[in-house]
């Protein structure tokens, strides 16, 4: 212990960091460029490996897809409204983001399963979202809810496939 006080104490030590951390910072950056790979225990450094590279792929198409679903919906669902004005056209636009934010929790932990049991788990996560916000009347009807219903197992098989597709790519190469 005595050692590491005189060490920590001396002043070459405090000169001889930046030194170590330079160095620290030209090794990383030519791991980088040279695509070599360091992998440890607490830290990777390095080149990518394929699977890496897939799941960010998949990750990023899934995100896409459910984007351009919940504009999709945005205009089914004003052209249901019996009065519409800014303010509700808002308010449906607030309940999609929510939605979208929901979707993407999804893609986040990965797990997206084309079974029914978890289409339904999902219709039912989404169906207490919506309710949540006390939509109007003309959407609290069970063939609202059928509809939505429908959507919501129509994005979840749109993302199982983007999966799949990817899957099969992997398998290609």
């Amino acid at each position: 212990m005595e050692h590491l006080a005189t060490i920590f104490t001396s002043p070459e030590f405090l000169s001889r960091i930046p030194s170590v951390i330079l160095l620290i910072i030209v090794l990383v950056i030519l791991c980088k460029i040279l695509k070599v790979r360091i992998n440890t225990d607490h830290i990777q450094i390095g080149g990518e490996d394929k699977k890496a590279y897939y799941e960010r792929a998949i990750v990023r198409n899934q995100v896409n897809q459910a984007k351009l679903f919940c504009m999709a919906l945005e205009n089914k669902v004003t052209a249901m409204l019996t009065k519409k004005n800014k303010y509700t056209e808002y308010y449906v636009k607030y309940i999609l983001e929510c939605v979208y934010d929901k979707i993407v929790e999804w893609v986040m932990y990965n797990h997206i399963e084309n079974t029914e049991q978890y289409i339904e788990s999902k219709q039912w996560e989404i169906s207490s979202l919506v309710y949540s916000f006390s939509p109007p009347a003309q959407f609290k009807t069970p063939e609202f809810q059928e509809r939505m219903n429908k959507w919501v197992a129509e994005i979840i098989g749109r993302m199982a496939s983007v999966r799949k597709l990817y899957n099969r790519k992997d398998k290609e190469k």
